[in-house]
């Protein structure tokens, strides 16, 4: 059976008589069959529209789809959100569309196979639109993949080898740095954390230089897996931590999406890569990392370990030439006890750039909220052995004082931001857009992000 989806102001009469008009609010859809066909109509009564609503609308209409011949009859729509130009809104409708269609189920026997559906779009004219919708959503789609797959299959080792394979004949440059190579090369807290697990640590860095300006840095947590390490987790849903290299996830998904829209920057992005587990050669609380830049660090907590090798992507960025290092990680459990579930934490030594993240993250369906760098907490963090603790002596502000962990390792004159995703890896709620799994959150953030640190326009 051929499909129509189709917003309520063009339902046909004859359609209209099968509808009950009244429940079709914002979001809401109705399905039935007339004139031998069957028409979804969307319900689109929305008063200041969002590039975000119209994402979620097209994530809605794709999962009400189950028939392989589908038209999208769109041009009400497009009328009706007047806050938006009409390439603005399709793209935002169609990245939905294409995103509510993932699944993750490759160790499935019995999972339905994918069928391709025959897509008609009107009206006409809005190719390029539709274009850059698939190009986003693809980019969104491989973190989640990334996130997705279980910790046997994505180590460390194997977690290199596949963006190898990923950015292969493509416009960015891969460099694997193994196990034996990470203390040569800096990654001093990074070869720590890792030595604990049967699969060796790495670190990977990913370049796309289409600019001959210096380099903006992207520093994405790769923890494959934590489980605590010593200082052992003791939650009940300890499978989940296979989502912890999810900030890893974003920064891959981002230079994939800056490279398939061929943005004239420069981003260097890296990525720390190790498993965190208690064993027999696992570091310990109390144990002493010296960093590349000479800083020394007190562990104090095992479980603290994704500031440990985020510092290290830091320093490393900072020997790049980067002078702009934005990182991202699932980090604290205490930014989801201050923010919720929906949007992130985003920290910065340029407290007047936040109100702009914000935004950004608005447009981009990625939200984050402005908090705050309180200098004085640095005070939790002192050690009676090292330069500085990476577990703060309070149970309060965690996020905080881990962010302040972070900036320690800044140099001065640097631009520096600290986004903690730790409660956004999974969707807060399925809907619109939003499947089983992980969510994708922050690619697009981050190319939001990179655009507006370096002046590009913004997609």
């Amino acid at each position: 059976m051929h499909t129509i989806v189709l917003p309520l102001a063009q339902a046909s009469e004859e359609t209209r008589l099968h509808l009950q008009e009244d429940k079709l609010a914002f979001g809401k859809m109705q399905c039935i069959q007339s004139e031998g066909k069957e028409f979804i109509v969307l319900g689109i009564q929305k008063a200041d529209w969002t590039e975000e609503d119209v994402r979620y609308l097209g994530g809605t209409a794709r999962k009400a789809v189950t028939t392989t011949d589908v038209t999208l009859e769109l041009s009400g729509l497009l009328q009706h959100v007047k806050e938006l130009a009409a390439q603005t809104a399709m793209t935002a409708f169609m990245e939905g569309w294409y995103l509510a269609g993932y699944t993750f189920s490759h160790y499935k026997q019995d999972a339905p196979v994918q069928q391709e559906v025959a897509l008609t779009i009107l009206p006409t004219g809005y190719n390029a639109a539709c274009s850059l919708a698939e190009t986003r959503a693809n980019a969104v789609m491989l973190a989640r993949d990334l996130c997705n797959e279980p910790a046997n299959i994505l180590t460390p080792e194997r977690y290199a080898g596949r963006l190898e394979q990923q950015f292969t004949d493509t416009d960015i440059q891969v460099e694997v740095i193994t196990a034996d190579k990470l203390e040569e090369k800096g990654f001093h807290a990074t070869a720590v954390v890792g030595k604990g697990s049967a699969h060796p640590p790495a670190a990977t860095i990913l370049t796309y230089k289409n600019s001959t300006d210096k380099p903006t840095a992207l520093v994405g947590k790769g923890i494959t897996f934590d489980s605590g390490g010593t200082n052992v987790k003791t939650g009940s849903h300890i499978g989940e931590m296979k989502m912890d290299m999810g900030g890893s996830a974003a920064v891959v998904g981002a230079i994939k999406l800056i490279a398939d829209l061929q943005l004239p920057v420069h981003v260097v992005a890296i990525i720390p890569m190790a498993i965190n587990v208690a064993g027999s050669n696992a570091f310990l609380p109390s144990d002493v990392i010296t960093y590349a830049n000479g800083t020394t660090v007190e562990v104090g907590n095992t479980d603290a370990e994704g500031r440990l090798v985020l510092a290290d992507g830091i320093l490393y960025a900072q020997q790049l030439g980067a002078e702009t290092i934005i990182d991202i990680a699932t980090l604290t459990g205490t930014i989801g006890q201050a923010l919720g579930l929906r949007n992130a934490g985003v920290f910065s030594n340029d407290p007047s750039s936040l109100w702009t993240y914000e935004a950004l993250g608005r447009k981009s369906g990625d939200f984050v909220w402005p908090m705050p760098v309180i200098q004085e907490y640095e005070t939790y963090l002192t050690s009676d052995c090292a330069d500085i603790n990476n577990h703060s002596s309070s149970k309060f502000g965690g996020a905080i004082t881990a962010a302040l962990f972070l900036k320690h390792f800044v140099q001065q004159g640097n631009k520096w931001v600290h986004i903690d995703m730790a409660n956004t890896v999974r969707p807060w709620k399925q809907a619109g857009y939003y499947v089983p799994g992980a969510s994708g959150f922050g690619v697009r953030l981050l190319y939001e992000m990179i655009c507006h640190e370096t002046g590009q326009q913004e997609g």
